[in-house]
């Protein structure tokens, strides 16, 4: 991981009402867990990084945990039960597909497209989770936060009104578990299986807190800066994952930019993406000539993608990784989307022509070329792309 810009999410907050530390132990040979009250300054700090006031929470969009799909070969998919924390949802399952498909010879036998028992699925989760938190943390450090239902002391709550911070029963409840391993992350994650996984729960509200922890509220401030002098916030109108909140998982940074390295604009540095991705990115906007996506995001490390098309955020996989990309070379995507009610498995057969040129953009009242289609374009301008009977996304 590259440090060289941060201390690996340094500690957030400090003072403000709670802060109380006690410890806990997670039976047999887990290692022991540190694990505190969220402050009531950190509540409000958060809640500003995240909606830009202290005033403002998730909707009820965002009531959901992480929990799999009961359609028969979508077993390995994340549920999404409304629009809004596709972001999140996608991101995590692109690295749950790492897993599944990459990281582990003992998952084998449930790869996608094959059936997932939940033993393998809930094992692949919570490494996922694991990985994007060890990674916001910079590698050193990880938080995994978890809300309850404590009250608040009159101090505390004191504290929160000084923050200028309304109380929503989730940020102000959180307990933070400080971990100083991979292993020690993983082990507090399998910990709070059942509050993470419920479906109504706050599973994904009490993860996106633990990447914000994780790296660390002044960190996240200078990745977020902007050219403008505009601070940007993490939740996009509508109650929408923005680019920021998106990367905060995928890279460990809240960046609002997907090209490699950086870039001067006018004599002000522009962050973009250090190092090649555990797994990748694509967008639409990129056809439209509207973002660059570096080809640290576009040939990362595994043959995963998340993608982002007409405001929505889904996953590309391939079961094996993609090596030869020459002329008359085919491969297959499969993609999934947690909120689209898949009944089967999506297969795109990719073949690489050549000579072929890149697509011209078109105003899609004439162009009927699936969106998705575009996005694959971009990593692969000269694919010619098969549905293999499903019906195409449009």
């Amino acid at each position: 991981f590259d440090l060289d810009d941060d201390t690996g999410g340094a500690s957030v907050g400090g003072g403000g009402g709670g802060g109380s530390e006690y410890r806990t132990r997670g039976g047999g040979d887990r290692e022991e867990v540190i694990a505190r009250a969220i402050t009531m300054a950190e509540a409000g700090e958060m809640k500003t990084l995240l909606f830009g006031s202290g005033k403002v929470t998730f909707n009820s969009a965002w009531k959901q945990g992480f929990f799999p799909c009961s359609t028969e070969g979508l077993s390995y998919g994340i549920v999404q039960t409304e629009g809004g924390p596709c972001g999140v949802l996608a991101t995590v399952q692109a690295f749950l597909l790492r897993h599944l498909l990459y990281m582990d010879e003992s998952f084998a036998s449930c790869r996608p497209p094959a059936q997932c028992s939940r033993s393998a699925f809930d094992d692949a989760l919570f490494n996922a989770l694991a990985d994007i938190l060890w990674q916001a943390g910079g590698g050193q450090r990880a938080c995994v936060a978890i809300s309850g239902k404590r009250r608040l002391s009159a101090e505390e709550e004191d504290a929160l009104r000084q923050a200028q911070c309304r109380a929503d029963d989730v940020t102000e409840t959180l307990s933070v578990y400080e971990c100083s391993s991979r292993a020690q992350t993983l082990q507090t994650l399998q910990r709070f299986c059942a509050e993470l996984t419920k479906p109504n729960g706050n599973g994904v509200p009490m993860i996106l807190y633990s990447a914000m922890l994780s790296r660390g509220a002044a960190n996240i401030s200078s990745d977020m800066a902007s050219f403008e002098g505009v601070q940007a916030q993490l939740m996009g109108a509508h109650n929408y994952c923005s680019l920021e909140m998106v990367n905060l998982l995928l890279l460990g940074r809240a960046v609002g930019n997907v090209f490699d390295g950086k870039k001067d604009l006018d004599g002000t540095t522009l962050q973009g993406v250090p190092l090649q991705g555990e797994v990748g990115f694509l967008t639409l906007f990129e056809h439209y000539g509207s973002m660059e996506v570096g080809d640290l995001l576009k040939r990362p490390k595994v043959s995963v993608w998340v993608v982002c098309s007409e405001s929505h955020f889904s996953v590309f996989f391939s079961p094996a990784k993609i090596a030869a990309e020459g002329p008359g070379g085919t491969h297959e995507l499969y993609y999934y989307d947690g909120l689209c009610k898949q009944d089967a498995p999506i297969l795109l057969t990719v073949t690489w022509e050549a000579g072929a040129e890149k697509m011209a953009i078109q105003d899609f009242n004439k162009d009927m070329t699936p969106p998705l289609e575009h996005c694959v374009r971009t990593r692969w301008p000269a694919a010619l792309i098969d549905w293999n009977g499903s019906d195409p996304i449009l």
